[in-house]
């Protein structure tokens, strides 16, 4: 079978969430077609390597140019004027090399795929369940970038043949909602074992980028949490979020924005803290953090999409239980040698790329479905 994945961002470049996702599941895909992945932005050449490595074929916005002037063919009515190049060079090269589907992801980029033939199976990496995290943010007087209900997720999804969840939970809150095949790929990251328990720990990190939820979660840690840990701590913080003018006496605020190389702060921190209480989706902060080994304290909500793979002791629910277990993590580098072994033993047996073969039968069945309507 033969699989189109589109994007319109630089996915290669993995400073996102949702660009790591992307190349987690492009990885799995490739594993049971024959995949394509075309991105409407031109790839920067130090990332050539990705390229040559990546093992699918990558067509980015200079190859999609050259293959658009080839066709001579005006523009397609009804797109915008900034968006013909994409359109038409996905439009032809699909159509044209015998695709059997497409895979796009969010809702948002519907339209890159509204001019293909109706035989051409599509397929929605949901990311996130927007109408769970639209009830999430509510709760807490935010706004998502998209605020859904069941009823208005459910009218986005019958648009697509196959949807793509990214945990059970996502799953069970989609089939309350479509009756189009739902099938969870797991979000996975390569492990690499770097964790080496310190005695004298007092190195704390979180990561994240600018946005309301973590903006709301770095001031709750600072705020509520930190002050309740009986000793003193260096709080490592990498990204842009936003940092509060407030810092705990026993707390000194390291500010890193920008970090070249993950390894080398993981490498240095004696444990990494989570304590979100908003959102959706899997978080991939606390993803990275079990797959580097280095124990992550989170909430629930941290964790969704991958609670089984965190030992119970790194998960804590109010700002009590929370500041106690970063005191009482930070004292025991036996305990954190465990809990390090344990979450890289949970990801390691963890067959998260069982998927792939239903998922490929059904789209085998779909497209078959879809040829014989339009015999």
């Amino acid at each position: 079978m033969k699989i189109a994945a589109l994007c319109d961002f630089p996915y290669w470049e993995a400073n996102v969430g949702t660009a790591i996702r992307y190349e987690s599941l492009c990885q799995s895909l490739s594993n049971v077609c024959d995949l394509t992945v075309i991105s409407s932005v031109t790839m920067h050449e130090k990332f050539a390597s990705f390229a040559e490595q990546a093992p699918y074929e990558l067509i980015d916005r200079k190859h999609l140019k050259t293959l658009v002037a080839t066709l001579g063919a005006g523009d397609i009515p009804g797109v915008r004027a900034d968006r013909q190049l994409a359109v038409r060079g996905i439009k032809h090269y699909l159509e044209s090399n015998g695709f059997d589907g497409v895979l796009t992801p969010y809702f948002n980029r519907k339209w890159m795929i509204e001019h293909l033939s109706p035989d051409i199976v599509r397929i929605i990496d949901t990311h996130d369940c927007q109408s769970q995290r639209t009830r999430s943010f509510a709760r807490h007087g935010l706004t998502p970038t998209f605020s859904m209900t069941p009823e208005s997720e459910g009218a986005e999804l019958s648009y697509y043949d196959i949807a793509i969840a990214m945990s059970d939970e996502d799953h069970a809150e989609f089939v309350q909602m479509t009756d189009i095949p739902i099938v969870t790929a797991p979000f996975r990251l390569p492990v690499r074992d770097i964790y080496r328990a310190r005695q004298n720990a007092q190195d704390l990190l979180f990561i994240a980028a600018q946005s309301d939820v973590n903006d709301m979660t770095l001031d709750y840690l600072l705020r509520q949490i930190m002050p309740l840990v009986r000793q003193q701590t260096n709080l490592h913080i990498v990204g842009n979020v936003t940092v509060p003018d407030f810092q705990p006496p026993n707390t000194t605020v390291i500010n890193h924005e920008r970090v070249e190389d993950l390894v080398e702060i993981y490498g240095k921190v004696d444990l990494a803290l989570n304590p979100t209480y908003a959102g959706g989706g899997v978080k991939t902060k606390t993803l990275e953090a079990i797959c580097y080994g280095v124990p992550i304290l989170t909430s629930d909500e941290g964790a969704r999409g991958m609670r089984h793979l965190l030992p119970d002791t790194l998960v804590a629910n109010d700002k009590e239980t929370f500041a106690y277990r970063i005191g009482a993590l930070l004292a025991d580098p036996r305990l954190r040698t465990r809990l390090s072994k344990q979450m890289i033993q949970n990801v390691v047996v963890e067959r998260s790329d069982a998927w792939t073969e239903p998922f490929r039968h059904i789209l085998a069945t779909l497209r078959a479905d879809k040829l014989e309507a339009a015999a």
